[in-house]
């Protein structure tokens, strides 16, 4: 199969191309969210201001400058799903950022979770393709158990409550099927999202600092073949999360 064919080799275009454009003022750490309405509000906090950017064929790529207890964190939107994630942390870390925050929302698969609750994912069912050319094939993949620990210490300081848990990494959330929920529940997990198994191997593979959390959306409702996008239970302002992202950055400061 193609998706065993993991080469720990260098590839013929790198991150640390000089031809990949952009640059800027870099910080330690850099939380990226896939909620843009997080990078939106953000932007509107009296301070902050653009600190550099990448490029593709969409645009700039930028992020911000945010500054807390006498931090400079770095704060940008991550493009959503496996190869866009992944490649946006190549080339920031290539860029100089040491500690990568990400932060996102989820879906249930064990309705016994509510909503708005913190996920952090120990482990992943890799579901996506872009983890194996990170690391070799298997059905899931493990957290790094030194950064697991470091995110989870941080969030028992600040009386975070949190879960630590598996998730099902996909790409096609359109193909969630009853039965294939049934087996992944099977396997351990309770949520699913787009990118931890991904993120998760290219950390391994990079030696990269990740720091990762979700917070919980929908649930998908395996006994009754639908989707509860649960929009009345999600009472939680957006910036609540982003405020858990910059608890565990100045943690990490320290």
């Amino acid at each position: 199969m193609l998706l065993e064919e993991f080469e720990n080799v260098s590839a013929v275009i790198e991150p640390t191309n000089q031809s990949i454009g952009g640059g800027g003022e870099i910080c330690d750490t850099i939380i990226l969210s896939f909620n843009g309405e997080i990078v939106e509000r953000v932007k509107q906090i009296d301070g902050v201001y653009e600190g550099g950017y990448l490029t593709n064929l969409n645009g700039k790529l930028p992020w911000y400058i945010y500054e807390k207890d006498g931090f400079k964190l770095a704060v940008a939107v991550i493009g959503i799903g496996a190869p866009m994630a992944v490649g946006l942390l190549e080339e920031l870390k290539a860029k100089g950022f040491n500690n990568f925050i990400v932060l996102g929302s989820c879906g249930v698969l064990d309705q016994s979770i509510q909503a708005d609750k913190i996920i952090l994912p120990s482990s992943a069912l890799r579901d996506e393709g872009t983890s194996y050319h990170y690391a070799p094939a298997s059905d899931e993949i493990s957290y790094d158990e030194t950064l697991l620990s470091t995110m989870e210490n941080a969030l028992n300081k600040a009386g975070i409550e949190h879960i630590r848990t598996k998730s099902w990494t996909t790409d096609a959330f359109y193909r969630e099927t009853a039965a294939k929920v049934k087996r992944r529940l099977a396997a351990g997990a309770k949520v699913v999202d787009m990118e931890a198994s991904a993120i998760m191997a290219w950390a391994q593979y990079r030696q990269a600092k990740v720091y990762q959390f979700f917070y919980t959306a929908d649930y998908v409702d395996h006994h009754n073949h639908e989707w509860d996008d649960r929009r009345k239970e999600r009472k939680a302002d957006a910036m609540t999360f982003f405020d858990i992202a910059v608890c565990i950055a100045l943690e990490l400061e320290k």
